[in-house]
């Protein structure tokens, strides 16, 4: 058996992936996880497709991770019945604290979270829907300011909102992200994923909202603001995995700067043996067209040169016209640039048993010229201290644990398998 690709491939569930075959085609064509918003939907949506994902796995033997994505302390705003507001530039819009005065006879949009229009002054730049709007606050009042638009485009409910060089004080969860990991709970997720988080402060407290309803699954740190980028060597010592969110990140820093943060995340994250995600626009113009830019597969293939372990849809799977194709694609991309790729020059700095073991394993297999290393596992980490290794040869994970799989799903160049075997064991 060869691995068809070593990079793991994340689709996000929408209405363009409900329909059981089509979420079938999806795994077939490489998807490793699925991941469902939860800024998104209702609970119910999210546990019913949730279990349908693990039953289609079951039926085909390939096996598949669940991760649930939460708000945490990112910015949306909301519209009078969801509606879309057409806004030009030059239009005034409000931005309020009370829900009971959205109408449908002006440009108004309600922020649920009170710390954002108490830190607000008139001059302040907002950035709503990844970059779609860019506004100015030009008036300010105790509960609602006004915004002035310099662009043209449709505001849509839900969308995130960014202030740029400005750090508001929010909380790491909300109130609806608490009821939210009611999904975690009920149905066993393997990852959750926590949006802008700015320090570890913010990790611990959602592992002690976990501890306190007994979830078991890792957490993925997204990094997407300035904040999380001073501290991200204590984010990524309490992370099972990091994801680079560039939407964001491009409005919450230079945009220029953005591919030079990818890659300095993904060497941290290796030095660290830790998973790391690259997510955004990676297919973008796939939502409505049958193929990707030339740009957008140089994305995804700079991603694989990177060492990236994941690579992620979003709108692409969620909504677009083209989900099974989307994956294709990218498998395909990933899969030819991995064969091309030079051999990882990649050492551990500091080194224990693990890293001694599995870096000689790694030379060994290179010399020899040896195309699979398989190594016996409970927890996973030996297997994830050798893929960050990037070895040429296919690393088979063998374990007798379900949860161990499924969390190996996230981790580059690994094919984990369910079986017993009876040998001492190391907890490794």
């Amino acid at each position: 058996m060869k691995l068809k690709k070593r990079t793991k491939i994340i689709a996000t569930v929408g209405p363009a992936c409900e329909n059981p075959e089509i979420m079938e085609s999806l795994i077939k064509a490489g998807v490793n996880i699925f991941r469902f918003n939860m800024k998104h939907g209702e609970v119910e949506w999210h546990k019913k497709f949730i279990t349908q994902a693990r039953e289609i796995s079951d039926k085909i033997g390939i096996p598949i991770g669940v991760l649930i994505d939460l708000q945490g302390p990112e910015i949306r705003i909301k519209t009078y019945n969801q509606k879309i507001l057409d806004i030009n530039k030059g239009d005034k819009i409000k931005m309020t604290l009370n829900f009971d005065s959205l109408n449908d006879n002006e440009n108004i949009i309600y922020s649920p979270q009170t710390g954002v229009i108490a830190s607000l002054e008139v001059s302040d730049r907002i950035v709503i829907d990844d970059g779609a709007l860019f506004l100015t606050v030009v008036e300010k009042n105790s509960d609602h300011v006004i915004l002035e638009s310099s662009s043209k485009s449709p505001l849509k409910n839900n969308k995130s909102l960014n202030v740029i060089d400005k750090d508001i004080d929010l909380p790491s969860l909300t109130e609806e992200d608490k009821k939210r990991l009611t999904v975690a709970e009920e149905v066993k997720v393997d990852f959750i994923a926590l949006s802008f988080v700015r320090e570890k402060n913010d990790i611990l407290f959602l592992k002690s909202e976990m501890k306190s309803r007994n979830i078991e699954a890792k957490i993925v740190s997204k990094i997407e603001n300035k904040k999380g980028i001073k501290n991200i060597d204590e984010i990524i010592d309490e992370s099972y995995a990091i994801m680079v969110a560039r939407g964001d990140l491009g409005i919450e820093t230079p945009i220029e700067g953005v591919t030079f943060i990818q890659k300095e995340l993904i060497k941290r994250c290796r030095a660290k043996s830790k998973p790391v995600i690259v997510a955004t626009q990676m297919l973008e113009s796939m939502i409505t067209s049958k193929f990707p830019t030339r740009a957008e597969a140089a994305d995804v293939a700079n991603a694989v040169f990177d060492y990236t372990d994941c690579v992620m849809l979003s709108g692409e799977t969620a909504y677009g016209a083209n989900p099974v194709e989307v994956v294709e694609i990218m498998s395909k991309i990933c899969s030819y640039n991995e064969s091309v790729i030079p051999d990882s020059t990649f050492e551990y700095s500091q080194m224990d048993n693990t890293k001694y073991i599995t870096s000689a394993a790694t030379s060994i297999a290179k010399a020899h010229n040896i195309n699979k290393i398989i190594a016996l596992t409970e927890t996973g980490y030996t297997v994830r201290v050798l893929s960050a290794l990037r070895p040429r040869a296919d690393i088979i994970a063998v374990t007798d644990f379900q949860t161990t799989v499924s969390l190996l799903n996230m981790s580059g160049g690994v094919h984990a398998i369910k079986t017993k075997y009876e040998i001492g064991r190391a907890h490794v």
